[in-house]
């Protein structure tokens, strides 16, 4: 398990330059609007990963995808409330340079994004999703990132929460249709069994996030990076704190597609590690303070041990 602490410096130095307001989260102006904008990081076509990308595709020269947009430091609106900015979309930008293709990028509700990929509204998925074993028996995974998870509770913690074991019989927030809720359901049939949780799923991270600060949740679990991103970015680092002492719960993130798209899938596949070996993927999380959850190679269907 790596300590909470390890991660705290790099997103804390971003955190510090590049805030961000989440829907609802507060009504007395505490936080500022991103300033952030697109990476400039700027790749090149490479012909033989362009052909293994669907004619149809080739042809249109886009790529639709679709994303939950209130979940920094992954995805969020930018300062003119419109681009969707965060890792995923530079990530995006980048493998879009060597595919020689543009990904165009919507935002919808978290437990939307699935339904609306099945029904070919989108061609891929990017939120920041993690691999599951259910998950993978559905959709296709192609893997970038690797994430653990953190607990966020005000910044006085009047629980005295210090790890996932402490959560036992409390009101904790989390998204819905998501790995962090199923993890917490598992907790409720295991370690919590005898005291249970009373888990409350809301459809964004943010709405969630606002049930601990208006009182109403004891605790909030989201992906460590986004728990350290809120707590040093939300009234000036005051108003919330990350708790646990060792991270958690530790899950590959990917890019998600149809079953009937291997040929997109591989492509995006090859573009990532032709990304990592560039060494454009290092320098896009070094700029959100991320390296730590850096991949050394981008897999397919591949679920962390």
């Amino acid at each position: 398990m790596r300590n909470h602490r390890l991660l705290f410096g790099g997103i804390a130095a971003i955190a510090a330059t590049t805030l961000v307001a989440l829907t609802g989260c507060s009504a007395d102006n505490d936080t500022a609007k991103d300033p952030a904008a697109p990476a400039e990081t700027k790749t090149e076509v490479v012909d033989e990963i362009r052909e293994l990308l669907p004619k149809r595709i080739q042809d249109a020269g886009v790529i639709k995808v679709g994303t939950e947009a209130y979940y920094p430091p992954y995805d969020y609106f930018g300062d003119d409330e419109e681009t969707i900015v965060g890792l995923d979309p530079d990530l995006l930008h980048a493998l879009g340079g060597i595919l020689g293709v543009e990904f165009a990028i919507e935002n919808m509700a978290f437990d939307g994004l699935l339904p609306a990929l099945e029904a070919g509204r989108f061609d891929m998925v990017s939120g920041a999703l993690g691999t599951t074993e259910e998950r993978i028996a559905k959709y296709d995974f192609v893997t970038y990132f690797s994430a653990t998870q953190g607990i966020t509770t005000v910044a006085e913690n009047p629980k005295g929460i210090k790890g996932k074991d402490n959560l036992c019989g409390l009101n904790v927030a989390v998204l819905d249709a998501s790995y962090q809720l199923s993890l917490l359901e598992s907790f409720n049939d295991n370690e919590c069994a005898s005291n249970p949780m009373k888990i409350q799923a809301f459809q964004s991270d943010s709405d969630a996030l606002m049930q601990l600060q208006n009182g109403r949740a004891d605790a909030h679990i989201a992906q460590y990076p986004v728990a350290v991103y809120n707590a040093t970015t939300f009234g000036d680092g005051k108003k919330f704190a990350v708790v646990n002492d060792e991270t958690f719960g530790a899950q590959l993130l990917g890019k998600i597609f149809r079953k009937d798209e291997q040929e997109l899938r591989d492509a995006v596949q090859a573009a990532m590690n032709e990304l990592i070996r560039s060494g454009a993927y290092g320098d896009i999380l070094e700029e959100h303070g991320l390296a730590l959850g850096a991949v050394e190679t981008s897999e397919i269907n591949v679920v962390a041990e």
